[in-house]
Formats: C-alpha cells, structure tokens, sequence
C-alpha cells in the first residue's frame, strides 16, 4: 500500500483542503464518541458521500464520520470544523495517531499521537528517529529519498515532494498500527457522523 493509493482514494472523496483522520484504539466507536463529549444518540447512519456534504474545514461545529476499522480500532474523519481534539482521548490513556493534511497552510502536520502513556507530536522529518513510541512502525520510511524534487508555488500546497512523501509515511504508519489501510472498500461502509462539541 503507497500513498498514492491511499491518497487517490481519500482525494477523489473531496479531501483537497483538508484531512483529518484520528485512528483510535476501540472497538466501541459509540463509547469513543462519549469520550469526545458526544450524544451517540444523535449520530447519523450515513456512507462517505453522505456524510461530506456537510464538508466544510474549520466550521464552527465539528462533525466526525466515524466507526469500526480494524480489530480492536475505530477511525474517526473529520468532515466539518478543525482537526479531532485529542486530548480527551489521551486523558483516557487511548492509543491514538493522527494524520493531518491542510492544504492552506502547512500541508502535512506533525503526526499527533499518543501510546496510552505519553502524548506529543512528531515532526515528518524525525519519522525515523529512534526513542518515539511508535518507531516500530516506522520501518523503511524515511523523511527525504534520492531524487526527490519539491515544488512549491503560490497557492495552496499540493501533496508532492516531500509534502507527498510525508503524507505518504502518516497513512502508512497509520494503517501499520491500526491494522488497516484506507481503501475504496472501507470509505464505502457505512458508518455514522456524531456532533463532536468544539
């Protein structure tokens, strides 16, 4: 599994400005929602097309579509508002990583995670730093290659380059530690939108 192949399919969903995908560790995405301080009672059944017409980046409300993707993890993606605070899920000792991608700003953040002990970020660039918690899964990713050309131009930033090849270590680092890599199959289940409050 490559980038590209996740990143094509998460693209051609409507992800151009922004990607907020949060791996949780659960199997239980109702109880993950009360943790985030929402109402499983008001979520929505709802597939991926459904769910992104309320796709609206950093809107003030937060909706996440979100629901069970390997044993033992759940997958919440934000559809509308700023990327899924994490800091409820880290007080609740919840193993997490989170891949995000803004393309009018930085484009590829640092990965936000936490083991179930120790929470942070990780710059793109130390992705093969060894002493993080999740290095293990880091096997064969490297922060730069040879031949590598960066483009970079005025308007939003595009997920090539090294802004490509950073992209491409989170979701692959992701599905390394979930168990699963994002593909058309999984973005046509069906799974349910819950109001995170901001």
């Amino acid at each position: 599994m490559t980038y590209e192949d996740q990143w094509r399919v998460l693209s051609a969903r409507g992800f151009h400005d922004m990607f907020a995908g949060t791996w949780i560790e659960g199997d239980d995405p109702d109880e993950i929602a009360r943790l985030l301080g929402s109402d499983p009672a008001a979520a929505v059944p709802c597939g991926l097309d459904e769910a992104m017409r309320e796709y609206e980046p950093f809107a003030f409300k937060e909706l996440v579509w979100l629901g069970e993707h390997a044993p033992g993890w759940s997958h919440a993606i934000t559809v509308a508002g700023p990327r899924l605070r994490t800091d409820l899920l880290a007080a609740a000792g919840r193993r997490f990583v989170q891949v995000v991608w803004d393309a009018h700003a930085l484009g590829v953040h640092d990965l936000y995670y936490s083991d179930g002990i120790t929470a942070g970020q990780h710059s793109p660039v130390r992705i093969a730093a060894p002493g993080w918690p999740f290095h293990e899964y880091a096997d064969g990713l490297a922060p730069s290659r040879p031949g590598l050309i960066d483009l970079f131009s005025a308007g939003p930033a595009k997920p090539v380059g090294s802004l490509g090849l950073w992209l491409d270590n989170w979701l692959i680092l992701a599905g390394r530690v979930s168990g699963r890599f994002i593909d058309e199959h999984y973005l046509d289940a069906t799974r349910r939108l819950y109001r995170i409050p901001i």
